[in-house]
């Protein structure tokens, strides 16, 4: 539980570019751009879907943890970004809940907020709530990936 598996992103012309998830012990928690956003994969999925670069361990702890808030954050109607910035499901904001018809604001309301990941920021967001640290400080699948010291 808690290491992290990659592979090639599956899409032509950029699958260096590379796809992580977290193992739970059973199967792949990851963040897909198909609709339903977080998943649950058997390992055999994951690897099915383009080239497998391993699992990597070796930081952290309270892997339990981990995984228990990354799965929670599928009840924020979680969303697919292209971009390195995430979103945590499940705070309330304060927003324009109605608009006047000149486009103005006609009431606020305290509205919580959706999650919005993707695989690599989905993973830091999980060993940050794990170990109150981020595994690297600028995301990408692979220097997600590379941010643990030994492979499996």
């Amino acid at each position: 539980m808690g290491d992290i598996v990659g592979r090639d992103l599956d899409a032509f012309g950029v699958s260096a570019i590379g796809h992580v998830g977290m193992w739970t012990g059973d199967s792949v928690l990851e963040v897909l751009n198909e609709s339903s956003v977080i998943q649950l994969n058997n390992l055999t999925n994951f690897k099915q879907r383009s080239a497998y670069w391993g699992a990597r361990y070796g930081k952290g702890y309270n892997q339990y943890t981990m995984v228990l808030k990354g799965w929670d954050q599928r009840n924020y109607r979680p969303s697919y970004t292209y971009t390195a910035q995430y979103s945590e499901g499940g705070k309330y904001e304060r927003k324009c809940k109605s608009y006047y018809w000149h486009g103005g604001c006609g009431s606020y309301g305290w509205v919580m907020s959706r999650a919005v990941f993707r695989c690599d920021t989905f993973v830091n967001y999980m060993y940050l709530k794990g170990t109150n640290t981020n595994l690297v400080s600028i995301t990408s699948p692979a220097f997600v990936y590379n941010a643990m010291p030994y492979s499996r």
